[in-house]
């Protein structure tokens, strides 16, 4: 557990996604107190995330296991398409399923397209929309009729509920009801460094503005949603993450806030 000096109104989680090979991981947990660590399918390898894995409890860095689809050209940032279920959410449990095994993750945060397709808006009348359509018989089931529809959903629950971990997500979306009947906790995220939409998902990266790139915009932002989360995210494969990194946790603590889990 890593904490700032400075404990305020309250203690928030910095978290960053690393051990996709890009060059700042070990600089960026000096700052962060969760690491989202590649599980080596949308990037880097196995040996590299043993190595990440290693280097966060060298630093007393939360670990959290953020899998993603094996799509390395796009580094798991395209939405799952008709005909890749099988070999994608398949990898998917083969990456926790092997993580798991050494680096006993705090939580599990899915990565790019696969906690895009989970991070579903749900309209106000989705419970009752389905009313003619028989319910489950466990709130578990298929889970929910209205929420099996949407790619990588049940995937997801299941991986929840087989190995007990909270879910890091988007509080405005599906994530939070996927939590919760899986039975498990789940921890507000906010983002740091990417644009939002006026629902509150994130702006896909195919537009442009979609990655924050100046101080002010992510100050700002930071600001903005340290009240609302529990965890604010850094993406370590933008060129400036270092430098986000610190004034993120410059600007939580200079506004009263302790930086820790």
């Amino acid at each position: 557990m890593k904490i700032s000096q400075i404990v305020g109104k309250k203690t928030i989680d910095l978290n960053v996604d690393i051990g996709e090979g890009f060059e700042y991981d070990r600089d960026l947990l000096s700052f962060a107190s969760s690491a989202n660590v590649c599980c080596g399918a949308h990037a880097g390898s196995e040996d590299l995330t043993r190595e990440t894995v290693a280097l966060c409890r060298s630093q007393r860095v939360r670990i959290g296991a953020h899998p993603g689809y094996p799509d390395r050209e796009s580094m798991g940032r395209i939405a799952m398409q008709s005909g890749q279920e099988r070999i994608y959410l398949k990898s998917v449990f083969d990456q926790l399923t092997r993580f798991a095994q050494y680096a006993e993750p705090a939580y599990l945060k899915p990565h790019g397209a696969f906690y895009n397709d989970t991070a579903v808006i749900l309209p106000k009348d989705w419970r009752t929309s389905i009313r003619k359509i028989p319910p489950p018989t466990s709130a578990y089931e298929a889970s929910g009729i209205y929420l099996a529809q949407f790619a990588g959903v049940q995937s997801l629950m299941l991986l929840l509920r087989m190995y007990r971990l909270p879910l890091m997500g988007l509080e405005v979306t599906a994530h939070k009801e996927i939590a919760g009947r899986a039975g498990q906790d789940f921890l507000r995220e906010g983002f740091g460094d990417r644009q939002y939409t006026p629902e509150g998902t994130l702006v896909p990266r195919s537009e442009d503005g979609a990655v924050l790139e100046h101080e002010d915009a992510i100050r700002e932002q930071v600001l903005r949603l340290a009240p609302l989360v529990d965890s604010i995210c850094l993406h370590g494969d933008t060129p400036q993450c270092l430098s986000f990194a610190e004034l993120v946790f410059k600007t939580l603590v200079d506004s009263g806030y302790g930086v820790g889990v």
